[in-house]
């Protein structure tokens, strides 16, 4: 994220960088410091669903023992992130970046006739477990090769679907869809 902002902050320019931004510090700290408090945030929700899991899984087995023997718990996608955190993250920014890319490129095409969004919460969350197995499986390449396509497969899963849906919950596709949502 350090590196985000750094890159944002030269292509704004130094004034309005310093706008955008902050006003009272440097790009460079101001952007070292967002980069920290993103760390701290991600260790933080890792740290949350680990603590949470740990809570719920043995509560499960306890009723599922008397209720429904034999049952397995279902745990969400954030359940592989400690298996590789450098992962989730190279997911999360190449999606970003590729998602933002795709925009671009739509936008300059008339394609879409209102505003998709590049979806932060389904860059994380899907994305960021998807770039997880494809290091798995296929190592750094794998991460930034499947967490590319993701991100422009996703912008198009959205911009496609919000016309079919324009009477139902469109709003909240382009808010908070995802890939399986919009599919």
């Amino acid at each position: 994220m350090f590196l985000v902002y750094v890159v944002v902050g030269f292509i704004l320019g130094g004034e309005q960088a310093s706008k955008v931004f902050s006003a009272d510090k440097n790009l460079i700290i101001f952007s070292l410091m967002q980069g920290v408090l993103f760390g701290a945030g991600l260790t933080i929700l890792l740290t949350g669903v680990r603590m949470m899991l740990a809570e719920i899984i043995p509560a499960f087995k306890g009723i599922s023992y008397k209720v429904i023997p034999n049952a397995v718990p279902a745990l969400d996608a954030p359940i592989i992130f400690p298996y590789a955190p450098n992962a989730v993250i190279i997911g999360f920014l190449v999606s970003m970046v590729t998602s933002i890319i795709t925009l671009v490129i739509l936008g300059n095409t008339g394609i879409f006739q209102y505003a998709v969004l590049s979806l932060t919460i389904t860059c994380f969350f899907e994305i960021g477990t998807a770039a997880v197995i494809g290091n798995g499986t296929g190592g750094l390449r794998g991460a930034v090769l499947g967490s590319a396509v993701t991100g422009v497969v996703m912008i198009l899963l959205v911009g496609f679907s919000v016309p079919l849906l324009k009477n139902t919950i469109s709003d909240w596709i382009l808010i908070f869809g995802g890939n399986d949502f919009s599919l």
